[in-house]
């Protein structure tokens, strides 16, 4: 009896520090409000936000930084809220990339960790009066990409998948995980050299009904991003993506 005790007093304790852990990617988390080219933190956000959505973004294997940045300010230019949580913001983050080679996978287990994170953040989202009615659009680029496509999240608007083939030879990391009747995006270069392993190339259009609301974009040679891992910092792919977020998303209003 005092071993079984012990064990679940173990049990809870573990578990409540992961959640802790999770928590503080939200916490950390970098915010664009609409129109904004600077962040603010979460406990920042006001009580009334005017726009159409929140874009819950996933950055990268290498955390928070330019592209995001990039990435928040067109979005947030085009009047959306977005949020970014820090997976970087964990006591114990192990590192799943070396991006100079470049070279993935270094960490199994980080894609449960980013989905949980992002799970979270929608939950926080939901609890917030400015935010709790707001369409949630996922968008995701490269690690952050794998992220959006596989993460179950029947709830959310729809899905932007940047920088990932949907190919893999781990099965958890392979494939699209979203309903059928979800607006999917996926972006990605045709030579893009983070995928030069035979079980890494194709694109995420293999795992798309041809009757449902998605669109996979593959960039060929000889377009200039064919070999881009990063593609929206082009003004034509932010053009591709906002375009889309404005067919799949209701109109502005302000949110009381």
């Amino acid at each position: 009896m005092i071993r079984a005790a012990l064990l679940m007093l173990m049990l809870a304790a573990g578990a409540a520090t992961a959640q802790s852990e999770v928590d503080r990617t939200w916490q950390q988390a970098q915010v664009w409000l609409p129109g904004t080219v600077t962040a603010i933190t979460p406990a920042e956000l006001p009580a009334h936000i005017q726009t159409r959505a929140v874009v819950l973004y996933a950055h990268g294997c290498d955390g928070l930084g330019r592209i995001t940045t990039v990435s928040a300010r067109f979005l947030a230019g085009a009047g959306y809220l977005v949020v970014a949580p820090d997976s970087f913001a964990r006591a114990e983050k192990p590192v799943s990339c070396d991006p100079a080679i470049p070279r993935g996978g270094l960490h199994r287990a980080v894609l449960g960790w980013r989905q949980a994170e992002l799970r979270h953040a929608i939950t926080r989202l939901r609890a917030l009066p400015a935010t709790r009615d707001l369409p949630i659009a996922l968008m995701g680029h490269s690690e952050g990409g794998i992220t959006v496509a596989t993460i179950e999240a029947p709830e959310v608007a729809l899905r932007v998948i940047e920088g990932w083939t949907c190919h893999a030879g781990w099965p958890e990391y392979r494939g699209l995980n979203a309903p059928a009747d979800q607006p999917v995006l996926a972006l990605v270069g045709g030579l893009d050299p983070w995928f030069r392993a035979p079980v890494l190339r194709g694109d995420c259009g293999a795992f798309m009904p041809a009757d449902a609301p998605m669109r996979s974009v593959v960039y060929p040679p000889p377009n200039h991003l064919a070999r881009k891992h990063w593609l929206s910092f082009d003004t034509a792919v932010q053009a591709t993506v906002l375009e889309f977020l404005s067919a799949h998303l209701p109109a502005k209003r302000d949110v009381p």
